[in-house]
């Protein structure tokens, strides 16, 4: 399956995932720019399904111990991170 994800998102992703298999996918993400919006830069990534669902995971893990705050309620970084990982849970 292929993603289109935005540089900030890639960045943010690459950080998460800088000790695993998939920072490399991230890394080498072919850039392309999408027909007709000429002013935003997407990466293209690949992935198979279960490449999809470790990422989901990771990214989940990654949220429940940085991205709420002491009352259990998102912080900023956690509505990014629900953000990103929106991109990957599209069926």
């Amino acid at each position: 399956m292929d993603f289109k994800i935005n540089r900030r998102d890639v960045s943010l992703i690459v950080s998460i995932l800088s000790n695993s298999d998939f920072e490399s996918v991230f890394k080498n993400a072919e850039e392309t720019m999408l027909s007709g919006d000429s002013l935003k830069v997407r990466y293209i990534v690949n992935l198979s399904q279960g490449q999809v669902n470790e990422v989901i995971d990771s990214l989940s893990d990654y949220l429940v111990r940085n991205g709420v705050n002491e009352f259990g309620e998102l912080n900023s970084l956690g509505y990014r991170l629900e953000s990103v990982i929106g991109i990957f849970s599209i069926e």
